[in-house]
């Protein structure tokens, strides 16, 4: 084989290299599954999630005065009206 030859090839195989890598990264990315859609009885079957519990509410005896004018009353030494 001739160094013309050689030249020949080797820049053939890298053309050839380069393209498809390029030819590749042109392609566009494929498309996410389609997501299936749930017919009624299947969204019947469906159980809605259950609900978090709720936390425990603290005893707050200053609370309770503030929600009752009375008994703040009471304790502060005033007459309820």
């Amino acid at each position: 084989m001739t160094t013309l030859g050689k030249t020949l090839f080797i820049s053939l195989s890298l053309a050839t290299l380069i393209g498809g890598t390029l030819l590749l990264r042109s392609k566009p990315e494929p498309s996410p599954a389609p997501v299936g859609t749930l017919s009624p009885a299947q969204m019947a079957e469906l159980k809605p999630a259950p609900k978090p519990a709720e936390p425990p509410k603290a005893s707050n005896r200053a609370g309770r005065r503030q929600l009752d004018p009375a008994a703040g009353a009471r304790h502060r030494g005033r007459s309820g009206s």
